[in-house]
């Protein structure tokens, strides 16, 4: 956890050490948008040992508070990055100009 948190941009870290989850208008993910070793996979790679090792004795709520704000991250890394998608043909759009059909990143919400 201190590495995740150290690697965090400035303004995810609270002045009481919690994480921030309102996200400015000029964030900035630079630091955690990196593929490879040195990225996001080796932190889900970390995580995954981590869970794996948990047995019903030992406290669990850290590791899955874990998962979640980097489930957070990747999601806000994914809608910030994501190129513009294209209106496939024969494809509805709804009265908000959204397509009716669902995208992964919203299955989850």
């Amino acid at each position: 956890m201190a590495w995740w948190i150290a690697i965090q941009p400035k303004w995810r870290i609270a002045d009481d050490g919690s994480f921030n989850y309102e996200v400015p208008k000029d964030e900035d993910w630079s630091v955690l948008h990196k593929g490879g070793m040195a990225g996001l996979y080796t932190v889900v790679v970390a995580l995954s040992w981590w869970v794996r090792v948990l047995t019903p004795e030992m406290p669990s709520f850290r590791a899955w508070g874990a998962v979640r704000d980097v489930q957070w991250v990747i999601d806000q890394i994914s809608m910030k990055f994501a190129p513009p998608r294209k209106k496939r043909r024969g494809e509805d759009l709804g009265p908000s100009g959204k397509s009716k059909k669902i995208r992964y990143v919203e299955m989850f919400y």
